[in-house]
């Protein structure tokens, strides 16, 4: 009799239980997707996706400036920003003006003089401006190889007269080595080939990537071979840059091959990734695009060519975040 009882009850939820599903089965159906959403949001949240695209960090980029990410590598993640309203409120602690690839030769050295006009113009002056590398064209007038050594350094002397910014400082690309040596390089800039300085308090790390993988000597412009466009960072410099990054926890990293492609780029990439609280922004030109991500567990920021885009950067720094903006020249 207990069972007859028992197995009634049963049978009478079942239907009733049916007839409801039945009943309501398109509002199940939104529960169960609202559900399956929310759990969704939960684990993108404590990914390492999530947590890059909630980086503290600014960007902001003139309308149709920015060169989508078409051959970014694995640790390339276009940030999205999400700022305080008191951020804005902030006077920047160090603004730095940047121009790379203006490749000067025959008109092209216009572009530099009418960039360095703006800067003068501008309602708040850079600190300093940075040249990041492949400030002169370096070929043959008629457009073909390297051209003659004293060539090439009249042309730097006269692109640097026309940049004449106070103070300004340059990063050695690829271009510059069609012709002349790092001793030249020394003796136009005053500075070595990687070198930093102390701006306001951030350290300013200026990196050379031009030598061969194979003998980490320096890129010989008389004997030139495949690599010098990749860009290596040998050991000694690597040890360097080390040393600069356990000195300061403000440090700003210019350099003209992209990080992310040299040679060496996953040994400098875990060397970085070491001090990625210290490092507020890398930068670097050479790749003709305008950019930002992330790279090492730091912002990054190729740079836009004077000459190719007709376009520069401004950094301004609050407070250790990076506010890069892509300006055009024009």
């Amino acid at each position: 009799m207990k069972k007859k009882i028992i197995d009634k009850i049963k049978s009478f939820k079942f239907k009733n239980l049916k007839v409801f599903i039945l009943k309501n089965k398109n509002f199940l159906e939104i529960i169960l997707l609202v559900f399956a959403i929310a759990i969704a949001v939960g684990i993108f949240g404590f990914s390492s996706l999530g947590k890059n695209v909630s980086n503290f960090v600014v960007e902001k980029n003139c309308s149709n400036t920015v060169v989508q990410n078409d051959d970014a590598g694995a640790n390339d993640i276009k940030d999205e920003e999400f700022v305080s309203e008191n951020y804005y409120k902030l006077k920047p602690d160090l603004v730095i003006s940047v121009m790379a690839d203006s490749q000067a030769i025959f008109e092209r050295f216009k572009l530099i003089g009418d960039f360095a006009k703006k800067m003068e113009e501008q309602e708040t002056k850079p600190d300093f401006v940075i040249e990041a590398g492949d400030f002169i064209e370096n070929r043959t007038k008629a457009g073909g190889g390297r051209q003659p050594r004293e060539d090439g350094l009249a042309d730097f002397k006269k692109a640097d007269a026309l940049l004449a910014y106070e103070p300004r400082y340059h990063v050695i690309g690829n271009h510059e080595m069609l012709s002349f040596n790092k001793k030249d390089y020394k003796d136009l800039t005053g500075f070595d080939s990687y070198y930093s300085f102390i701006a306001k308090g951030y350290q300013i790390i200026v990196l050379d990537a031009m030598y061969w993988q194979s003998s980490e000597k320096d890129v010989d412009p008389e004997k030139q071979k495949p690599g010098a466009y990749t860009g290596y960072i040998p050991s000694k410099e690597k040890i360097w840059l080390e040393e600069r990054l356990k000195e300061n926890d403000r440090n700003i990293i210019f350099i003209h091959h992209p990080i992310y492609n040299l040679t060496n780029s996953v040994e400098i990439e875990k060397l970085l990734k070491k001090y990625q609280d210290d490092v507020i922004l890398i930068s670097n030109g050479h790749k003709n695009r305008a950019r930002t991500f992330t790279f090492a567990g730091t912002h990054y920021a190729d740079i836009p060519s004077l000459y190719h885009q007709k376009q520069y950067m401004i950094i301004s720094v609050k407070n250790k975040i990076a506010e890069v903006e892509f300006l055009n020249l024009y």
